[in-house]
């Protein structure tokens, strides 16, 4: 019988990185279930119809997909709605999609946006992941060339500027955005801090988030984060 909520999850995923910020800053006890994405079809509960992670399950059995709405959903059930709630809805519906189409897609770059960096991104996650022997080989010599020359390489040219220089005008971009308060949502994080917190702590366990460490501002905010999680 399952006795705690599940979140199925991947270490190396951005959208997992934000339902575990909420659920950290929430105390919200739950079972961390590994994913292994080539597996995906005999591992998520929501499959076949949906195989992408996070996938967060409820206790009575209730599935719940894609991040933003696992995130409301949380936040509704065990919190009241108040990280998601504001005075402000179009502010929050603005910066929200902002974070989702601007800060997602600069994890891509930031890991993977030249060769070696991506070769040592794909070794990391494989050794992250909980997958098989001949899985993670598949992942660290077969995922970087695909990685880097079909994705990254693309944005980085899309866009025109190095990953750290994006970083750093993404976060000035942020942090610029807060109404005078340590955080987006004031003296308190709110639902969208909890998103940028999710994109930018899914970088930090590479060598590439070295790049973001110098931002003054934003490593204040994230610290400031990450204390709040461990309230």
């Amino acid at each position: 019988m399952q006795t705690l909520p599940e979140l199925y999850m991947l270490n190396s995923c951005p959208f997992c990185w934000k339902v575990r910020g909420m659920l950290d800053i929430l105390n919200i006890e739950h079972k961390k279930i590994p994913v292994n994405p080539m597996k995906a079809k005999k591992t998520l509960p929501s499959a076949p119809e949906w195989t992408k992670s996070p996938v967060w399950r409820e206790t009575d059995g209730e599935i719940i997909v894609d991040s933003t709405p696992i995130m409301q959903f949380i936040d509704q059930k065990y919190n009241d709605g108040a990280l998601w709630n504001t005075t402000d809805e179009a502010r929050r519906d603005h910066w929200l999609e902002w974070l989702d189409s601007k800060m997602s897609k600069a994890t891509i770059p930031i890991l993977y946006g030249s060769l070696f960096s991506a070769l040592r991104t794909t070794r990391r996650v494989a050794k992250m992941e909980k997958f098989g022997f001949f899985s993670r080989q598949i992942y660290a010599w077969a995922g970087f060339p695909i990685m880097w020359g079909f994705i990254a390489r693309k944005r980085v040219k899309k866009d025109g500027r190095k990953p750290k220089q994006l970083w750093h005008d993404l976060l000035d971009e942020f942090i610029g955005a807060f109404n005078d308060g340590q955080f987006f949502g004031g003296e308190s994080p709110d639902m969208i801090d909890l998103v940028a917190f999710g994109y930018v702590s899914s970088i930090e366990p590479y060598p590439q988030f070295s790049q973001v460490t110098d931002h003054k501002a934003g490593m204040t905010w994230f610290k400031a984060m990450k204390e709040a999680s461990k309230a």
